[in-house]
């Protein structure tokens, strides 16, 4: 998980002279079990991998999870591949991130630790122009963090929507890995009885905030559990055997993405 130490804000002035390689990979992302995830995510999202709600200081977020254990992604195997179809979008624009200030407002920042940015001027690229402006590569992760972070707001308020209309409940989750089975605590997910139980204007409330897309959305999603314990056991197997190949291992995502293109909505066609 990136820590809170190499991420610096992004300024021209500290940066002007670094170079900037787009990770060919997601080691970035092995560490990461729990990343939120949009409401424009969830055409792709809902098939891929369980969707689950946490409560944060800030209330409750949607969040995909993608492991069995803090520290370890069931999605990314021992070589940096991702595994499935769909890559959230908290994950595809790093070693960039936008994160939130004291003041409630929110930066870019920068994993300055990332072997993306130990590039030179002559294999990498420029974050910043002669005159201080952001190159137009940069700019394009600048504007799609901006998006996600748009969404990601209208997303928050649709769970907000959720637990004030009662209808959140906690998600004893217990996954198959094989040797033992993994229970999680701290996870919520939509009530259907009660979700069917509200009526008139509870109901509009929800439908107003988008609430109920996220909420069914959750519910389809719980589908994807046996996903996730095939690939949480391969990711076993593969420790144990660091030299074998998973056999639950998709095709190479890496061969499909488009990676001069950060613009969200191509993030659905993969």
């Amino acid at each position: 998980m990136t820590q809170i130490s190499s991420l610096k804000p992004l300024s021209a002035n500290r940066h002007r002279n670094t170079y900037w390689q787009r990770a060919r990979g997601y080691f970035h992302a092995a560490e990461h079990h729990l990343v939120p995830v949009t409401s424009r995510e969830l055409p792709r999202a809902v098939g891929s991998f369980p969707l689950v709600i946490t409560h944060q200081k800030s209330g409750p977020i949607l969040q995909a999870l993608l492991g069995v254990e803090s520290g370890r992604s069931a999605f990314v195997d021992s070589h940096g591949c991702w595994r499935g179809g769909y890559v959230p979008a908290y994950l595809r624009a790093y070693p960039f991130y936008l994160v939130e200030t004291a003041q409630d407002k929110h930066v870019v920042a920068v994993d300055e630790s990332s072997a993306a940015l130990q590039a030179d001027a002559y294999i990498g690229q420029a974050l910043f122009t002669a005159d201080d402006k952001p190159t137009p590569q940069l700019q394009k992760v600048i504007d799609f963090l901006g998006q996600v972070a748009r969404n990601r707001a209208l997303t928050d308020r649709a769970c907000r929507s959720l637990d004030e209309a009662g209808v959140l409940e906690p998600w004893p989750l217990e996954l198959d890995i094989g040797n033992q089975p993994w229970r999680f605590s701290g996870l919520y997910r939509v009530s259907e009885k009660q979700l069917n139980a509200l009526e008139g204007a509870a109901l509009h409330a929800l439908r107003d905030t988008g609430a109920l897309g996220v909420a069914y959305a959750q519910l389809l999603s719980t589908g994807q559990k046996s996903r996730l314990e095939a690939f949480a056991r391969a990711r076993e197997n593969e420790q144990r055997l660091p030299e074998s190949e998973s056999v639950f291992t998709e095709p190479d995502l890496e061969e499909r993405i488009d990676w001069d293109s950060l613009d969200f909505d191509e993030g659905y066609e993969g």
